[in-house]
């Protein structure tokens, strides 16, 4: 397959780009930097400039002879009180996650399409079924692109193209020690700090990047691949089906317990 991965530099992207290629596939990892990982040719390509993507876009699927599949996972992780995030991180978490994603999924559409059997990956968050405390814009920006995608499996699949979400929880990446994070006022400082302090404890014992990339792969091997993939520890997976079982107000204090707020 021709595949196109972004947010390759790093983290998930960059492992998936290199499983991706050492299995056999044409592979170019595109990120801001330009960076990919051993083995795989990187492109410079800025998903928050619709006109320097759509050129971009156009150079990668002439170097790589056409689009087979687009495996999103470029996106920025912005936590903190909403209130006291400044709006340029809030721009910053929108434009990449929500907007970015939404301009590179309409450049790549028509590639996907010459195919007759395109696929497009998305790697999201199980934060889009169980929010978490001070990431409201990081759970909010995955869960418009989730919603996005399902409302698209109408328009694409009729087209031949196939639309999946992968969903990790915690994952040993380095988007926890990138987190922009906004400094917090009084009202809201000894909660951010014991939450995020608990975050990046399950982010450090977290999966490693290369199981998503494992699904990933499998996902694009499959004839009729799935929907939807959770990708994360078992008690990560069982918070949504435990969210959707238990009062409202119950759950939240199950949250707020694992947090210790």
């Amino acid at each position: 397959m021709k595949i196109l991965v972004t947010g390759a530099s790093s983290g998930i992207g960059a492992a998936c780009a290199f499983r991706l290629a050492k299995a056999g596939h044409r592979v170019v990892g595109a990120s801001r930097s330009g960076s990919a990982p051993e083995g795989v040719v990187g492109h410079v390509l800025d998903i928050r400039d619709p006109q320097a993507l759509e050129s971009g876009l156009r150079n990668i699927v002439g170097d790589l002879g056409g689009l087979d599949a687009l495996v999103n996972s470029a996106g920025v992780a912005v936590a903190g009180a909403l209130e006291d995030t400044p709006l340029e991180f809030v721009r910053a978490q929108l434009e990449t996650n929500l907007f970015g994603a939404t301009c590179l999924i309409r450049a790549a559409l028509p590639y996907l399409r010459d195919q007759e059997g395109g696929r497009l990956v998305h790697v999201a968050s199980l934060a889009v079924d169980v929010p978490l405390p001070f990431q409201a814009l990081y759970c909010a920006a995955h869960a418009g692109l989730n919603a996005l995608c399902e409302a698209l499996r109408y328009e694409l699949e009729p087209v031949g193209v196939r639309v999946t979400v992968v969903s990790p929880g915690s994952v040993r990446t380095g988007l926890t020690a990138n987190r922009r994070t906004a400094r917090a006022g009084v009202v809201y400082a000894g909660a951010a700090e014991k939450v995020l302090t608990a975050n990046d404890l399950d982010e450090e014992g977290g999966i490693p990047a290369e199981r998503i990339a494992e699904v990933v792969e499998k996902v694009l091997g499959r004839r009729v691949p799935p929907e939807r993939v959770a990708v994360a520890h078992w008690h990560e997976k069982a918070s949504g089906p435990l969210r959707r079982v238990l009062p409202e107000r119950l759950f939240r204090r199950v949250i707020r317990s694992h947090y210790g707020i």
